[in-house]
């Protein structure tokens, strides 16, 4: 599975062979995750630092409460994809497409151009910190640094109302 489809993994559990191959086809291993932090941060990542890609986890029940019921029976959810089109510290830049997007997703202006109007923008006194849009049943936010280049572009399910 390319790394630009992974974010079709979301809602799937740790214990899922789709999840469990598709991180090692990439480079990881799904025994990266620690039961303690998911126990008690209710999140760990599985990180694909050489690809630029983050996988974000949580427990199965918090996944339930918060967004919809997982599929699969594993005691944890995959709950994000988090892209770095600049790469950041220990992470290389992300080479692939984002999702959604047609063009490169380096800067917020790209990010406007590749997903339209924001569905929901955090802003103030003129700094912009992240922008939200609503793609196919998924949440697409991108936050930005202090110069608006794009820090991560996070591919979730939104949370339940």
């Amino acid at each position: 599975m390319n790394a630009d489809r992974l974010f079709t993994l979301v809602g799937m559990t740790d214990t899922d062979n789709d999840v469990i191959d598709a991180i090692k086809v990439n480079g990881g291993s799904i025994d990266a995750l620690s039961p303690k932090k998911l126990k008690e941060l209710t999140i760990d990542f599985v990180q694909l630092n050489d690809l630029g890609v983050a996988l974000a986890f949580t427990p199965k029940e918090f996944f339930a409460r918060n967004y919809r019921d997982p599929i699969g029976s594993g005691p944890y959810a995959m709950s994000g994809v988090f892209y770095y089109p600049n790469g950041a510290a220990k992470v290389s830049a992300y080479l692939g497409s984002i999702p959604f997007a047609t063009g490169s997703v380096g800067s917020r202006e790209e990010a406007l151009a590749a997903f339209g109007q924001p569905q929901e923008t955090e802003e103030e006194d003129g700094d912009v910190y992240w922008d939200i849009w609503m793609k196919d049943g998924r949440q697409v936010k991108v936050d930005y640094n202090d110069e608006l280049a794009v820090k991560t572009v996070l591919v979730s399910f939104p949370m339940k109302d």
